[in-house]
């Protein structure tokens, strides 16, 4: 009998080691994840557990998955197809303008990394790579299951009639960054974890919130802060207390920018500063920060004077958990 779950996760709670416990050497797996530093470390996690790399196990980069495996080998030669195009692409809905194929291909026969999973859909290929999948695979695995969107959150939850196990895992407050974008198409599926829920289960997928519920990077320290302030439920699994420093005296300030030891978080514009610092989005994934500093742009300023985080946009507040969330020790969290 396949099982078929979602384990939503928190910040540092062990999401990559749970799938590298699950994986043996008899059974054939396919996992697939969208950024480039949770590909190298699944990869590497995977020849550290077993000292090699077996063939019965496949790691893809989300749009390798799409392309590569569910888009060439049905539709290369009906179409000519060169490769991906992630440039802007023309208004999906100006069908006066446009003819079918061009909201999908370039001239060069490219076609747009957010259309993918729609021009599968079109082109009624969606029973075959799940036969594909069945043949192949026994376990379908998505890592940071949180970053699907517009059409390649439709295209998975059609993959998921499989018959094959599906182990999906994400945390639905660090949904900073999208796989793709296309007009309205689920621009709301990351609003309300409620809703979220309900459209997961929809699709026969079971959703565990507790599995991974607790942190063993924050300390109880830092996962109240959250939690109070951010309403995003999140327990440590740590017993030793930290430090949360909100500084208010600009005085503090040049100590704790010159300290290499402690990284800058920034909300963006990270790149721009004459010292060494992150976007807030961008340290996604990474977790050997010992103390961070998070400096706050002027809306969450307010927000914070106010006692009113949980208030910020969807968006802005993925991210603000994201980079507190970053550190193992102290946090230093610096205003407007």
């Amino acid at each position: 009998m396949v099982t078929k779950r979602l384990i939503l996760a928190v910040a540092g709670s062990g999401k990559t080691t749970l799938i590298i416990e699950s994986l043996n050497l008899e059974e054939r797996y396919l996992i697939v994840t969208y950024t480039i530093n949770n590909f190298n470390t699944i990869k590497r996690r995977i020849i550290s557990k077993f000292g090699f790399f077996p063939k019965n196990i496949t790691v893809l980069k989300f749009f390798e998955f799409a392309y590569s495996f569910c888009t060439k080998p049905f539709l290369l030669f009906k179409y000519s197809l060169k490769g991906i195009c992630f440039e802007k692409t023309p208004d999906y809905t100006n069908y006066f303008k446009i003819s079918d194929e061009q909201r999908y291909l370039t001239k060069n026969n490219l076609i747009y990394h957010n259309r993918i999973s729609k021009f599968l859909e079109i082109n009624e290929t969606i029973s075959l790579i799940i036969d594909k999948l069945e043949k192949f695979y026994d376990y379908f695995i998505i890592d940071e299951f949180q970053d699907l969107g517009g059409h390649d959150f439709n295209l998975i939850m059609q993959l998921a009639k499989s018959n094959i196990n599906l182990l999906f895992v994400g945390d639905f407050y660090q949904h900073t960054y999208s796989t793709s974008n296309d007009g309205q198409t689920n621009k709301k599926l990351y609003v309300n974890i409620d809703k979220y829920i309900e459209e997961i289960e929809s699709h026969n997928i079971n959703v565990d919130t507790q599995t991974l519920i607790g942190s063993h990077r924050c300390s109880p320290t830092i996962c109240k802060f959250i939690s109070d302030n951010l309403n995003i439920e999140i327990e440590s699994k740590r017993e030793d207390e930290t430090t949360i420093h909100i500084v208010d005296n600009i005085k503090d300030i040049p100590h704790i920018i010159e300290d290499n030891s402690i990284v800058k978080l920034l909300y963006n514009n990270s790149s721009e500063q004459s010292f060494f610092a992150k976007n807030w989005g961008e340290c996604k994934g990474e977790d050997d920060y010992s103390h961070t500093c998070v400096i706050l742009n002027k809306s969450t300023t307010q927000n914070l004077k106010k006692n009113k985080l949980n208030d910020l946009k969807p968006s802005t507040k993925n991210k603000l958990y994201v980079a507190i969330s970053r550190t193992k020790g102290d946090c230093f969290i610096v205003k407007h």
